[in-house]
């Protein structure tokens, strides 16, 4: 397709569109409806590749993969008794493709098809009855391919393309009525708005003009108040902004202006204070800031300075107060190798301190308080946990604790004796690579492989058994 070839910061925006459009054909599994397969495969739960875990009402809401039906919504409560698929929204073995799921007002939200219809929005409550088409923004068989659903203020909102006016901001009360475009950004097939992000009382995202390229635009909710936040880079060249995140009511995000290198800048929603927070490394050469995550007041990145490598960084929004945190490994050479997250005024990460490998590390936000929680993988094997999620007090992630056991779910409460390995769903070396921990109940719900190439939905159960829900399989399900 022509709009996957396009280069460039374009063509990093397009990635959803052109996967969105990828989904649309059907799973090597269901090509064929004459195809024989297993019977284990036409099991009622032997469903695959579960994805967009979102809790509502009691319930875990997912897309997941059926040999007979395809990828659909499904529904569990944590038990096997109580896992069914929610809606066979569209009816045989080729899919409806829910994806985006976001709860919004005793709704969860998704975008899918029905097989008249192209992917467009709908939503459920949780029951068959109750699920239904939202909107048809571009009637027929032709998608309106909406992303990005946020929640803000008292609407959700989200991308779409109604097929005249390209991708545009849109918010809905979850009525077709009520769903209307906020946006009118140079409308024709090229527009383009995307990184929908909440600071305070405003949503910031990005969008293409002819005159000023991709950059940053704000948002109160309303077509008049839906503006140009400012061309950080003039004229038609992008500006290349990533990592929008929140720190209270003002914004945090990466660009580069033509004449820096990608370095750390801030919104509090107007072009005034819209400026670059700290050239890091001086000159044309970026910094390249990543990995932003907000902690009380301030926010935290990883960035390389051009002296001490990709290591961690604090910044209260002014030049002076923008510091590094601690030389985790000292010299050029680099400690972070994950996102952060921050969990119990502390933050988590993988790091290498140069002796030992990447391993899980924390920070108060000090130097002192900086240090290697657990040598997960002892000595110079890298532990490389990542997938962090929080779920109530515990951190958990993915991490490899040696060749013996593989990539398998780990848990902490933040030191080494709470530090420990759940479970080894892919037995011996194999790795199950779980991730999108997400708590249920006296449950921590997860995906991972079941150690024959199928990513499966497991619990971790309050006694601190695991468990497959779903139907075992022996086979990899193609």
């Amino acid at each position: 397709m022509a709009i996957c070839a396009s280069s460039g910061l374009r063509r990093r925006g397009r990635i959803l569109l052109c996967v969105l459009a990828f989904l649309t054909q059907l799973p090597a599994a269901a090509q064929d409806p004459e195809r024989e397969g297993l019977p284990e495969q036409r099991q009622p739960l032997a469903f695959v590749s579960p994805t967009g875990l979102t809790p509502l009402r009691g319930k875990m809401i997912f897309s997941a993969f059926h040999a007979e039906s395809g990828q659909e919504l499904w529904v569990t409560d944590g038990s096997r008794a109580g896992t069914a698929m929610l809606k066979d929204i569209r009816p045989g073995f080729r899919g409806a493709f829910p994806a985006g799921q976001t709860a919004f007002k005793g709704h969860v939200y998704t975008a899918a098809t029905d097989g008249v219809h192209g992917i467009e929005l709908w939503r459920t409550d949780g029951t068959a009855a109750g699920t239904a088409l939202v909107i048809d923004l571009q009637p027929g068989e032709e998608s309106a391919l909406p992303s990005e659903l946020t929640v803000f203020r008292d609407a959700l909102y989200f991308v779409a393309n109604d097929g005249r006016s390209g991708f545009q901001l849109w918010k809905t009360l979850g009525s077709a009525p009520t769903t209307v475009r906020v946006s009118s950004i140079e409308a024709g097939p090229r527009a383009l708005a995307r990184q929908l992000t909440v600071a305070g009382q405003r949503l910031f995202f990005t969008a293409t003009t002819r005159e000023h390229g991709h950059e940053l635009w704000v948002s109160e909710g309303t077509p008049e108040s839906t503006r140009l936040m400012k061309d950080i880079r003039p004229g038609p060249e992008d500006a290349g902004i990533q990592n929008l995140t929140a720190v209270g009511d003002e914004l945090y995000f990466t660009a580069h202006d033509g004449l820096h290198g990608t370095e750390l800048w801030k919104s509090d929603g107007t072009a005034r204070g819209t400026h670059m927070v700290k050239d890091l490394r001086p000159g044309p050469g970026p910094s390249r800031p990543m990995h932003l995550t907000a902690l009380g007041r301030a926010l935290y990145f990883a960035a390389d300075d051009g002296v001490h490598g990709l290591e961690l960084w604090k910044s209260d929004g002014t030049e002076g107060g923008t510091t590094l945190v601690k030389d985790i490994r000292p010299g050029p050479s680099g400690a972070i190798a994950s996102p952060i997250t921050a969990m119990g005024g502390r933050l988590y990460f993988a790091a290498t301190d140069g002796t030992s490998g990447a391993e899980l590390w924390r920070s108060d936000g000090t130097a002192a308080g900086t240090a290697l929680v657990k040598d997960i993988a002892p000595g110079a094997q890298n532990g490389s946990p990542a997938r962090f999620s929080v779920v109530g007090s515990r951190l958990w992630f993915s991490a490899n604790g040696g060749s013996a056991s593989g990539v398998e779910p780990w848990t902490s409460d933040g030191t080494p004796a709470g530090t420990r390995a759940v479970a080894d769903i892919a037995s011996g070396a194999r790795h199950s690579m779980p991730q999108s921990f997400r708590r249920l109940g006296n449950s921590v719900l997860f995906v991972a492989d079941d150690g024959n190439g199928n990513e499966r939905l497991w619990a971790h159960r309050k006694d601190a058994r695991v468990v497959l829900i779903g139907d075992p399989l022996s086979q990899r399900l193609r």
